[in-house]
């Protein structure tokens, strides 16, 4: 059985990042002894390193050690429902037909249905008119009047529904060509480096006002020096506000001017709606791609947004828009087993925010 990363570095699963760092250094140095150029487990243990030391990588990774579900058996037929009995077809012959009409239970029957015809129709001949329609005098600013008819006053009508509230607002839906064009100015490249100036950890941000970006604490927050690129432009930034619990940290960005995004509301997100990521996954700035909301997950913290819009390693932080051109998501985190399960902390959050430690958002 191939080893996971905790048994790659020999730490528990419940190390801390701290220590999942000595231990990958000891590793590196156990290997560089031994004399042997041996890159694929050097490459193995960075990776075990890098996954571990990232909280939304590392909640994904420990998600999928754990035992997967039975699979669904697609297209598996139940029992047959048991075939009915054909019957033959009813054909009364003319000279049946002659003798029923001819005995008197058929006589009397007719009699009956007569009577019972004349019952119904005759209230409906003496019911009186019905009085009209009731009518309101309204008057204008202009002091101009005009008649509205109640659509309740005829009697035996009921009144017409409520309108149900609009799922979206009314912003106009757009083309997905349109809300690239219309959003991308806001989003940025979020770059953090060490203190030998050196970059360990690229992600995405959003721009929400005047050279403020947001985007997720785990791409930052062990930053030493962190910039922030839009187009061929490089600006450094500062952390103002770092809210681990969300996994959101608000950065100030000096000489940065993009416009910001309209931040929309989970109250208008629904499953199945269409939605947009933009982000710089593996640090290909400004990609984009489409897919749908796949569910609403509730977690400790509230509902998370799971989509099929595919998103990688460096869109974190990023920006999960709905057809209107509204900012709905931050792009966080993705489960590394199954397809396309990826997911964002709702947009909402970002006026949530307070300055905050611990564990950040996960499906537990």
């Amino acid at each position: 059985m191939q080893k996971n990363y905790y048994q790659v570095l020999g730490v528990d699963p419940r190390a801390s990042s701290g220590t999942i760092t000595a231990a990958y250094e000891r590793a590196k140095a156990k290997l560089a002894e031994s004399g042997l150029d041996d890159p694929d487990t050097l490459a193995l243990l960075r990776d075990a390193w890098e996954t571990l030391t990232d909280p939304g990588d590392r909640a994904a990774y420990d998600e999928s050690l754990a035992e997967p579900e039975p699979p669904i058996r697609l297209g598996a037929a139940g029992p047959r429902p048991p075939a009915m009995p054909s019957e033959e077809p009813l054909v009364m012959h003319e000279s049946e037909s002659s003798s029923f009409r001819d005995r008197p239970s058929f006589k009397i029957g007719v009699v009956v249905g007569v009577v019972l015809l004349a019952l119904l129709i005759l209230p409906l001949l003496f019911k009186k008119e019905a009085k009209a329609p009731a009518s309101t005098v309204a008057t204008s600013p202009t002091g101009a009047t005009s008649t509205i008819t109640s659509s309740t006053a005829v009697l035996g009508e009921n009144p017409p529904p409520a309108a149900s509230p609009a799922k979206y607002p009314e912003t106009g839906a757009r083309t997905a060509e349109q809300v690239f064009a219309e959003v991308s100015p806001s989003v940025v490249k979020v770059v953090a480096s060490n203190e030998s100036g050196l970059p360990f950890s690229t992600g995405s941000g959003v721009v929400t006002g005047r050279g403020v970006v947001i985007t997720n604490c785990h791409v930052v927050i062990k930053g030493v020096d962190i910039s922030v690129r839009s187009g061929k432009d490089s600006y450094p930034a500062t952390i103002a506000l770092a809210d681990e619990t969300y996994d959101l940290c608000q950065l100030n960005v000096s000489g940065l001017n993009a416009p910001a995004v309209e931040v929309g509301s989970m109250q208008y997100v629904r499953t199945g709606q269409k939605v947009i990521a933009i982000g710089a996954p593996q640090g290909l700035e400004l990609t984009i791609s489409e897919g749908i909301v796949s569910s609403l997950r509730e977690t400790r913290l509230g509902n998370l947004i799971q989509t099929t819009a595919p998103i990688s390693k460096g869109s974190s932080g990023g920006g999960l828009f709905n057809i209107s051109g509204q900012l709905i998501g931050i792009t966080t985190f993705q489960a590394r087993t199954g397809q396309n399960l990826n997911f964002a902390v709702p947009a909402d959050w970002i006026a949530k925010m307070e300055p905050r430690e611990g564990p950040g958002p996960s499906l537990e």
